[in-house]
């Protein structure tokens, strides 16, 4: 992915468009009740290595506050060994890391943007990475995650050499 601008859907690259398709195809393999239950899966997300290894996740609802889907795509990736932009190097594999990462709700409602915790998190670990929302007009766009939190909290603990975070 080289383009840093917004693209329509027409323009999105195929991998982009088989990363919806692959969160809305796991959406459909979870039970669903009419109306959704509280303990239903609600999202499913899709994250895209650079080594073009996809990842997913589904939101955890939970009353005391479950993990979004693309928490749970971003964990499955780090389980899968992708890299963080602050990661290590690795002696044993190169550093890779997430390019592109879309939600899908269920329901017929599509590609949904992250909430503000998903962001920072996204912003945290992959400063660079891809979202795919959908804009009012019901358009695919593809942004960074810079431009969906323009303002983001950026810990010192990011920006310092010698300090271990974790």
């Amino acid at each position: 992915m080289t383009s840093t601008s917004p693209s329509t859907h027409k323009t999105l690259p195929p991998e982009l468009h088989a990363l919806v398709q692959t969160a809305t195809d796991v959406l459909s393999t979870l039970p669903a009740s009419d109306p959704p239950r509280l303990t239903d899966h609600t999202v499913a997300s899709a994250a895209l290595a650079a080594d073009g290894r996809v990842f997913t996740g589904i939101n955890m609802f939970h009353f005391a506050g479950g993990p979004c889907a693309e928490n749970v795509a971003v964990g499955n990736a780090i389980a899968g060994g992708i890299s963080s932009m602050y990661s290590p190097p690795s002696p044993n594999a190169p550093k890779v890391l997430l390019e592109a990462i879309v939600a899908v709700a269920s329901q017929g409602r599509g590609v949904i943007s992250p909430c503000g915790r998903c962001r920072q998190l996204l912003m945290d670990y992959w400063p660079a990475i891809k979202v795919l929302v959908q804009d009012e007009d019901g358009i695919l766009r593809c942004l960074e995650i810079k431009e969906l939190l323009p303002f983001a909290y950026v810990p010192k603990a990011f920006t310092r050499k010698d300090v271990v975070v974790g």
